[in-house]
């Protein structure tokens, strides 16, 4: 993990675009950031290195966000860390979904960055401790 001042943020979203504004945004509020643009980026980044929260994208075309987060809430060192999905799919059978594999927080698109800021925020204080 990261030092307590700037902690690390993955974010996984396979729109180059809107990952690299989330970036800016993150970067902005004092915050480390490492993209992954696919799902198996994503997954392979995380076997060398443990971010403070992920910031989770659920539609990618290879591996998608339901998976990642089963693999993460499976695996000893990714359970426990905060992870915060993000997506288009804002009907409630999604946010139960996502909510019952372990997601910690639900962030519809498109993203304002208070929005996105106070999710963040809010994530990493329910996991210290």
């Amino acid at each position: 993990m990261s030092n307590a001042e700037h902690p690390v943020i993955l974010v996984v979203d396979d729109d180059v675009d809107l990952s690299g504004i989330i970036r800016l945004i993150l970067s902005s509020a004092g915050y480390n950031t490492h993209v992954a643009n696919s799902g198996q980026e994503a997954l392979e980044w995380l076997t060398s290195n443990r971010p403070d929260l992920v910031l989770l994208d659920l539609m990618m075309p290879d591996i998608n966000g339901f998976t990642i987060l089963r693999k993460m809430r499976a695996n000893e060192p990714t359970k426990q860390l905060p992870i915060v999905v993000l997506t288009a799919k804002a009907d409630q059978e999604t946010r139960d979904e996502t909510r019952s594999m372990g997601a910690d927080e639900f962030l519809t698109k498109p993203v304002n960055a208070n929005s996105l800021l106070d999710h963040v925020k809010r994530a990493l204080a329910g996991r210290k401790g």
